[in-house]
């Protein structure tokens, strides 16, 4: 257990049914001077229930809005460093994405659809470690949406990143516009319209929605397996908690992307940049292979071509909720904080 404390502990005497109880060993009797470490503030943020009832959403937002100020404390300087990084690493990927596609088709003979893969996935890894520790590294509304639906973020923050996440993408579109010499042939217009994507005409609606589903299903069920149900090895202190519940391993949640070679998230970044990689091998003829709302979102808005849009949200918000909900029922049971130490009080209570 660590011995680090705070600089704002205290020492407080304690009765003898207050001091904590250590897996093992029995309590001490009469009093007792320990040192009692702060435990942090609850973060809003953390994991958590969502709630399919609209009105509780109704309340939440309206809770945040009725307690808004514009003070700014660490909190909510956290919050804004996370969102706009969050919008940072969506432009950079976007624009490398369909940067890509536009270099490619100035080629006089255009290479096939594994460049596209190559640097999406090699992008996406350098961006994933880049971001890691600022935001999360979505870069994807269907991946935002599913930790929002599993309680991992909380709706607040879930909804400032997919509307950060679109704004990235219109501004992304537009800066092709900017680094790209408009065709000999066209307008800086046609940019856009190049990267535009939609199902191909010889795939139904059905074939098109489907591969978005499982697209996007494979995609987020190996950034929750790999990025999120980590197993915690380093820390080996168990405490005791309710009757019957000694043996609770206390350990760090772990969260997304969290980088560390200890666990398998430290790998998570390079899973999930091959996994972009081998998608995109997979759909580019029936469905476009966008699986990213957001990737199809900008050149729509300059375009003003909207045409089969509700694809890339429906099935790619389905097959996102789906994955969070299946993986949900193979991961690890979640582990302690560590700074949750049962004491015999507790025990008692919860026995009762």
């Amino acid at each position: 257990m660590s011995s680090r404390f705070n600089q704002n502990s205290e020492f407080q005497q304690l009765k003898d049914e207050d001091i904590p109880v250590l897996g093992g060993s029995s309590p001490v009797k009469g009093d007792a001077i320990v040192v009692v470490p702060d435990v942090p503030a609850p973060d809003d943020d953390a994991p958590g229930y969502f709630s399919w009832n609209p009105i509780d959403w109704y309340k939440d937002l309206k809770k945040e809005f009725d307690e808004f100020t514009w003070t700014m404390d660490e909190k909510k300087r956290v919050l804004l460093r996370a969102v706009f990084g969050e919008g940072l690493v969506t432009f950079l990927f976007l624009f490398i994405v369909e940067a890509t596609a536009v270099n490619n088709g100035r080629q006089e003979v255009p290479e096939n659809l594994v460049l596209g893969a190559l640097s999406t996935a090699l992008c996406s890894v350098a961006l994933i470690y880049s971001f890691a520790d600022v935001s999360g590294a979505h870069f994807n509304p269907a991946v935002t949406f599913a930790t929002i639906v599993t309680g991992k973020v909380s709706l607040k923050k879930g909804l400032m990143f997919i509307g950060i996440q679109l704004i990235a993408s219109i501004i992304a579109t537009a800066f092709l516009m900017v680094v790209f010499p408009r065709p000999h042939d066209g307008s800086f217009h046609d940019i856009p319209s190049s990267v535009v994507l939609d199902m191909d005409a010889t795939a139904l609606v059905v074939n098109a929605f489907f591969m978005e589903v499982i697209l996007t299903f494979v995609l987020v069920y190996v950034i929750f397996a790999t990025a999120f149900d980590t197993v915690d090895t380093g820390n080996k202190v168990k405490v005791a908690g309710a009757a019957g519940q000694k043996n609770n391993e206390a350990g760090k949640n772990l969260t997304i992307y969290t980088t560390s070679g200890n666990t398998k998230a430290g790998f998570a970044p390079i899973a999930i940049g091959f996994t972009l990689g081998f998608l995109g091998l997979i759909g580019g003829s029936v469905s476009g292979g966008a699986f990213n709302p957001a990737r199809v979102f900008g050149p729509a808005v300059l375009t003003g071509n909207f045409r089969n849009n509700w694809i890339y949200w429906v099935g790619d918000f389905l097959g996102a909720a789906l994955a969070g909900w299946t993986q949900h029922l193979f991961a690890h049971e979640a582990v302690q904080n560590s700074h949750s130490v049962g004491t015999k009080a507790n025990a008692q209570k919860q026995q009762n």
